[in-house]
């Protein structure tokens, strides 16, 4: 789902005083909420959200990770909570989802109970996906390949499929932010003028009749339907799409099944699908993994820290293109800390124990002009480096500036810490927190309330520090102000705790 406010706008509504919001007029009362679920079917959940003296009201289909008002504000999706029912598309038959809702005003914040849903059996024939039944008058087209598939941001997926007597289909497909743009998620995509998730884009969506066309030629999608799943390993599109010339409307109908240029191998049944990527032993400051390909083949590589690639919110095709490295064959790496890479000249490797890292590969088109182009979908596998440090993790601040709006500081850390979030709260808020304000949106303690808060408030800034910083300048703080460093320390066993440091006060 995509992220309709930002953590510090909601917090500000939930927290009035942490960054000075004005208070919604709203009689004193806490908001009360309800959820109660409706009809569903294959690919669809319904449900009813109620909100009563509420300023903000959003939904959650819940999957993983600590649950909290603050979360399903910030990351779910805002709705009016006015009673009419909410139904949720492009879903997965037969699959359970969770659902919770909260609500907010100036007084706090309530979240509902968890309720699940499960989609009904699919009624589509033999693993094909469903579609409205053929036109008579449409014209099939037999898909022999695709071009140009590539992931543009978090949501937004643009793939042109090349059918067999010369068509060009180009469609805009807007998508779900949970998968990070790693797979094309599976589900009916209608076409319409929004971006909304689950739709293609009508304005950039559509047919070229002949290869000689130009963009300009095109006829752009009016209606219609695509369905995405998974068969023998490989993606599967079918459609059903309808476009219009000189005011007459033309269908056309066909499926698509293999992979997909910058979207990773899909989830479901692979057999008989051959692995480009396999790991072999992983230790604490080193592993080993093979690239299978024939020889002949070309394709790009990376390794990264997942830190680091959550922390640009990035997708595996645009990834590898830019970030990796450019070989023939099989080749087997002995991926080591401090150690050049045999196989790259000049690559220095870096791995640290008790890490998550992503080994991303794609077989690329080495045609001429076509060197930068993804041959087929990335692979994307990823290992955890064994645990060799251990504690709670040591952060320390060192304050070496202090000017009228901004603070000069060192901020270092011991090799067991796994990351740490700098939060900079002007010390008067964080009284008030203190006080009690954690207790009026549901924390039961004010180092939980602020083990929830500093993430957020540092991701906004990217104050995520993955290691230690020398001279670092946080800018933009208010004159004659003063202020207080607060840290979450993440240690190499993802435990957490809170430093608060001493306040200090801007010119």
């Amino acid at each position: 789902m995509n992220r309709f406010l930002s953590f510090v706008s909601a917090a500000c509504i939930a927290m009035l005083y942490i960054v000075g919001c004005e208070p919604i007029a709203d009689g004193g009362k806490m908001p009360a909420i309800t959820i109660t679920k409706g009809e569903v079917t294959a690919t669809t959940i319904t449900f009813t959200v109620t909100a009563t003296d509420a300023a903000e009201c959003a939904y959650l289909l819940y999957g993983e990770g600590e649950l909290s008002p603050e979360r399903i504000l910030s990351d779910g999706v805002a709705i009016e909570g006015d009673g009419r029912p909410t139904t949720v598309t492009g879903l997965t038959p037969e699959t359970t989802y969770l659902v919770v809702a909260a609500a907010r005003n100036s007084e706090g914040v309530v979240m509902t109970s968890v309720i699940s849903l499960k989609t009904a059996k699919s009624s589509g024939n033999d693993g094909k996906p469903e579609l409205p039944p053929h036109d008579p008058d449409a014209k099939v087209l037999e898909i022999e390949r695709t071009t140009q598939g590539r992931w543009y941001d978090n949501t937004n997926y643009y793939v042109t499929l090349v059918a067999a007597t010369g068509e060009h289909l180009t469609l805009d497909f807007y998508t779900i932010s949970e998968t990070m743009s790693s797979f094309l998620p599976y589900g009916n995509y209608i076409v319409n003028a929004t971006t909304d998730a689950y739709t293609i884009c009508s304005d950039s969506s559509f047919i070229l009749l002949s290869p000689e066309d130009d963009v300009e030629d095109g006829h752009f999608f009016t209606d219609g339907i695509v369905n995405i799943s998974v068969r023998d390993g490989l993606y599967t599109l079918a459609f059903q799409l309808t476009y219009e010339v000189d005011g007459l409307s033309y269908i056309v109908e066909g499926e698509y099944n293999g992979l997909l240029s910058g979207a990773a191998v899909p989830e479901g049944d692979n057999e008989g699908v051959e692995k480009l990527i396999e790991v072999h032993e992983v230790e604490a400051t080193s592993f080993r993994f093979t690239i299978h390909a024939e020889e002949g083949q070309y394709w790009r590589c990376s390794v990264v820290d997942k830190r680091v690639y959550d922390r640009y919110q990035s997708n595996p095709g645009a990834w590898v293109v830019s970030y990796g490295f450019m070989l023939d064959g099989t080749r087997t790496f002995n991926w080591e800390n401090g150690k050049v890479c045999e196989h790259v000249a000049g690559l220095e490797m870096s791995v640290t124990s008790s890490t998550d890292y992503l080994i991303l590969a794609a077989l690329m088109d080495y045609s001429e002009g076509q060197e930068n182009n993804l041959l087929g979908g990335v692979e994307v596998v990823q290992i955890r480096t064994k645990a060799e440090a251990a504690g709670v993790g040591i952060v320390d601040i060192v304050i070496k500036e202090v000017n009228t709006h901004d603070v000069l500081f060192d901020c270092t850390f011991s090799d067991d810490v796994w990351c740490c979030y700098v939060a900079m709260m002007e010390t008067a808020n964080l009284d008030e927190i203190k006080a009690g304000k954690y207790a009026l949106v549901g924390y039961e303690s004010f180092e939980e309330c602020m083990l929830s808060l500093i993430p957020d408030l540092s991701h906004d800034n990217m104050r995520q520090f993955l290691e230690p910083q020398v001279n670092y300048r946080w800018d933009y703080l208010k004159y004659s102000t003063s202020y207080t460093i607060c840290v979450k320390v993440e240690d190499m066993d993802k435990r957490v705790s809170y430093v608060e440091f001493e306040p200090f006060t801007t010119k």
